[in-house]
């Protein structure tokens, strides 16, 4: 009897569990790091970076476009691919409109011939903060 009373314990508990932790999940913010502090042990990983837009480059068939993000301890580029581009000019924010202006944006960290990038992570992954 009293393993029958334990077992439905754990079972709603459990369940409990699973629903707070699907709630609470898409509520939880990427860590806020420096440029100087990614590193290839965060491939992969979404992470929030704050910095300068230096330079803005598209790619040849004009659906990519190359970000050099540039805070006071280093530089990164930022990858915006099409669809991504497109939904934030549908905003009224034309990709070029962001050189010289401060932007937060949530990234995944790749590596790309040799070199670290972050790839933005959708639309709404990009803000302009000044």
């Amino acid at each position: 009897m009293e393993d029958r009373y334990i077992l439905k314990m754990v079972f709603i508990l459990s369940i409990f569990g699973i629903i707070g932790m699907t709630i609470l999940s898409g509520q939880i913010e990427p860590n806020n790091y420096q440029i100087n502090e990614i590193n290839l042990g965060m491939l992969d990983e979404k992470i929030s970076i704050e910095g300068v837009v230096e330079n803005i480059k598209q790619s040849p068939d004009k659906s990519t476009y190359f970000l050099e993000i540039m805070d006071n301890t280093g530089k990164i580029n930022l990858v915006i691919f099409g669809k991504d581009a497109e939904d934030i000019q549908k905003k009224n924010i034309h990709i070029y409109n962001l050189l010289n202006r401060r932007i937060k944006i949530l990234g995944i960290v790749t590596e790309y011939n040799g070199n670290l990038e972050l790839i933005l992570r959708d639309s709404k992954s990009l803000e302009i903060v000044a």
